[in-house]
């Protein structure tokens, strides 16, 4: 009897996680989770109330956001994660002539790729959670480059049965046609880009590392102004990328497999 309370209760505290996440953290109220969730509201301010008082959320002006303890429970899981410590040992050997950000990712669930790491070159010792923990995997470079790896199958998956993509600006892809022809051209080059597609005036350069051992796509990334993105930077920081994906992929104890060595979906 316990099981058949206490599971279903554990599943839908973490869908409340996922639907504040999918809204960048932005506060949602009581009646829109309930509906969300298609349980009573009884129900979810019962759960809400739970994860409140373990601050696992946050009650502001009668709405809820993610609380203070999930920030010590991911920087607890990202100091146990091996490749964290990798990202964290290859960012400090990074060539002294970078100045732009660092990133690492993984692909997420509901179309996003999750930021685990960030190093900025101005600031050495400032390996952190990204702020913006999640964004929508087909706006940015990573995200390309580690769809651009997965089967057809896998890429269907991903989708979820959705018919458009998410445009966070202008330049942002939003069809599935485009966004299959983009990653056509992503597996004929040795980087992905993304130019203000999610954020104006941000260009960024990405690859992906697949760890063969769990078959985990990671992502690699430089984010810049769009001012400094000159075919010759640009080009520099994709071979600098590359070799750090080299470098990640043998402490991860697999083989490199980048963008154009993998992508299959058509």
């Amino acid at each position: 009897m316990e099981a058949s309370v206490v599971v279903p209760a554990v599943r839908r505290a973490a869908e409340i996680m996922d639907a504040i996440m999918e809204r960048q953290g932005d506060p949602i109220s009581l009646t829109d989770l309930a509906r969300l969730l298609r349980i009573p509201k009884s129900s979810t301010l019962n759960i809400c109330t739970e994860m409140t008082e373990s601050r696992l959320l946050r009650r502001v002006d009668g709405l809820y956001t993610l609380g203070p303890k999930l920030a010590v429970l991911g920087a607890v899981y990202l100091s146990s994660v091996d490749v964290v410590r990798d990202f964290q040992n290859l960012s400090a050997d990074c060539n002294p002539e970078i100045q732009e950000t660092l990133k690492l990712s993984v692909l997420g669930d509901n179309g996003q790729i999750v930021f685990l790491a960030r190093h900025d070159a101005a600031r050495p010792a400032a390996l952190t959670l990204d702020v913006r923990v999640q964004q929508p995997g087909h706006c940015t470079a990573a995200g390309k480059a580690m769809l651009a790896c997965l089967t057809t199958e896998e890429f269907d998956q991903w989708l979820a049965g959705r018919k458009e993509l998410v445009r966070l600006t202008k330049h942002s892809i939003g069809s599935l046609t485009a966004m299959r022809k983009e990653l056509r051209r992503v597996r004929s080059l040795p980087y992905a880009t993304e130019d203000g597609e999610c954020i104006d005036g941000i260009f960024c350069v990405g690859v992906a590392v697949r760890n063969s051992i769990d078959n985990t796509l990671y992502g690699l990334s430089f984010a810049m102004l769009k001012q400094w993105a000159t075919p010759e930077h640009i080009d520099f920081l994709g071979t600098e990328l590359r070799r750090i994906g080299r470098e990640l992929s043998i402490l991860l104890d697999g083989g490199a497999q980048l963008t154009s060595e993998t992508s299959q979906v058509s």
